[in-house]
């Protein structure tokens, strides 16, 4: 039996599981007048005075304020401060997406998706999909990666598979980065790049993603776009089996059975090495932008270096995330149709090396 398995990331979220700190999330402000009156609201409801947040927010959202629309709607749907009340809760989503609100557009895409409060049409689903993807929201461009990889509902396309795939794995999405993995490895799409697929597939691992972890250690077991390494073999089959991959169980002895003492000694080291990376990489939320990781002198230097050589950078390569070097992130991020947010990114390296 093959140790190596296609099996794809695919959308498993309830419609419910808007986690209620996300409410701070994507919040526009179109109106300064507002802003702090909306801030206040935000304040009140984390004390956990939902009723004065209710009030608070109820006042903005009529000024037009879709921050308060989306928080509006996820009380009503979570019944915070007020009844439950699905129909309310997708008016107030409705509001806040026709505002340009990408949250609320991708609560209603998953809401068209399932038929829940609303009419099932997959149709309109898509095209909440496609807006708020197309504002930057990663879980938009998961789930139309994963839409036209398998043409469920749409027409298949695996390019088009790839873009939204490559878009969500950027800004983070393991489920994104292991998918796009898994197109490399088994030549998905045009793609055919062991060497691609084990980056992604690390990236996707040290975020969690237990198939992931297992894909690589299989990847050092065989050397398949990496050079054999029984002990990491091992290491990372033995952190995908502690998760509950089946697979890793069955198979992480595969490793220990080719490896010398020391060699073994060491595959015990990196499990631990690899857990705490693993535990410290997902501390750091990449959904929110107010707790990004701070990027390494390597990466810096790295990234300035691939700027410098693109003529997009004329400063020294000195390793400070300084302006120049933010603006010409920018610069190649709008180039690549990206969220321009002036942080470098072992994603985006990927993504430049591939351009």
């Amino acid at each position: 039996m093959s140790l190596r398995s296609r099996r794809i990331s695919v959308i498993t979220s309830p419609v419910r599981a808007m986690c209620a700190a996300a409410l701070a999330c994507w919040i526009s402000c179109p109106a300064a007048a507002s802003a702090d009156t909306f801030e206040s609201g935000l304040t009140a409801y984390e004390r956990g005075d939902f009723t004065q947040a209710l009030k608070i927010w109820s006042k903005v959202a009529k000024l037009n304020h879709a921050g308060a629309q989306h928080n509006l709607a996820v009380m009503y749907d979570h019944g915070q401060g007020v009844p439950e009340d699905d129909r309310v809760a997708v008016g107030w989503y409705k509001r806040a997406a026709d505002n340009g609100h990408a949250p609320s557009q991708y609560t209603l895409g998953l809401l068209h998706s399932r038929g829940h409060s609303v009419a099932k049409d997959m149709a309109i689903a898509v095209d909440w999909y496609k807006r708020a993807a197309l504002q930057g929201h990663g879980k938009s461009q998961f789930i139309l990666g994963v839409l036209y990889d398998f043409g469920k509902d749409v027409a298949r396309d695996k390019n088009e598979a790839i873009k939204w795939y490559r878009l969500a794995a950027l800004q983070g999405d393991g489920r994104a980065q292991y998918n796009l993995a898994l197109m490399y490895d088994f030549g998905q799409g045009g793609l055919d790049d062991p060497h691609k697929a084990t980056e992604w597939y690390k990236l996707a691992a040290e975020q969690g993603n237990t198939k992931a972890q297992y894909m690589l250690g299989v990847a050092y077991l065989q050397g398949d776009g990496v050079p054999t390494d029984f002990s990491l073999s091992y290491a990372w089959m033995s952190l995908a089996a502690a998760n509950g991959h089946v697979r890793a169980r069955q198979y992480r002895s595969h490793p220990w059975q080719k490896m010398s003492r020391e060699e073994r000694a060491r595959g015990r080291l990196l499990q631990r090495e690899l857990l705490q990376r693993v535990r410290l990489r997902r501390s750091v939320s990449l959904d929110s932008p107010n707790r990004m990781a701070l990027p390494t002198v390597e990466l810096v230097i790295n990234t300035q270096r691939v700027l410098a050589q693109r003529g997009l950078l004329d400063s020294a390569v000195d390793g400070i995330l300084g302006p120049k070097t933010r603006a010409a992130i920018q610069a190649l991020q709008k180039k690549l149709r990206l969220p321009q947010t002036g942080q470098p990114s072992n994603e985006l390296l990927l993504l430049i090396d591939k351009d």
